[in-house]
């Protein structure tokens, strides 16, 4: 078993009453998990979502699973992940134990990716905490505004250092 839906998925089409109708129009779905209808469309088309059963007129109608499957969504993006990595976590099978270890790999990669991130956040602090110094000189000196300069001309000032700049 996975999280995927399975090739030639049909969900029978019950019907219900009231609160208890088992099957959810798109903009339930999407009122209930905090998306856009828009975004939901989207997860489908790229095959995070299985395709709904429709109506005679066309209307998507959802089990209430999805509700669990795009929670899951969420909650991997806020852990960073991308759609990819989610699609490629969802068609994992969930009862195997040779899937922790395709997780562990996934997850690896993701704090790698993530410490590559943190020590370019903290070279771009340093290298703004430098243009804040020389914005605050100019300011006192009325002068120019060093930062604009450098940006228009990069190659003129890339072979100066900055005071505060970190060397590395």
């Amino acid at each position: 078993m996975t999280l995927e839906a399975s090739p030639g998925f049909i969900l029978p089409i019950v019907k219900t009453s009231g609160a208890e109708a088992t099957l959810l129009k798109i903009g339930q779905v999407a009122a209930e998990c905090g998306v856009s209808v828009d975004t939901l469309r989207y997860y489908e088309r790229l095959g995070l979502v299985p395709k709904p059963v429709r109506t005679a007129s066309g209307y998507r109608l959802y089990d209430r699973r999805i509700l669990e499957r795009l929670s899951f969504i969420k909650r991997a993006q806020s852990f960073g992940f991308t759609l990819e990595e989610i699609k490629q976590l969802l068609q994992l099978p969930t009862a195997e134990p040779r899937t922790c270890a395709e997780v562990l790999q996934v997850i690896e990669h993701k704090l790698d990716d993530l410490d590559r991130r943190y020590e370019e956040i903290k070279r771009l602090r340093r290298e703004l905490a430098a243009y804040k110094a020389e914005c605050e000189r100019a300011l006192a000196g009325r002068k120019s505004c060093p930062v604009i300069e450098d940006f228009l001309h990069p190659s003129s000032r890339a072979a100066k250092p900055r005071r505060g700049r970190k060397r590395e």
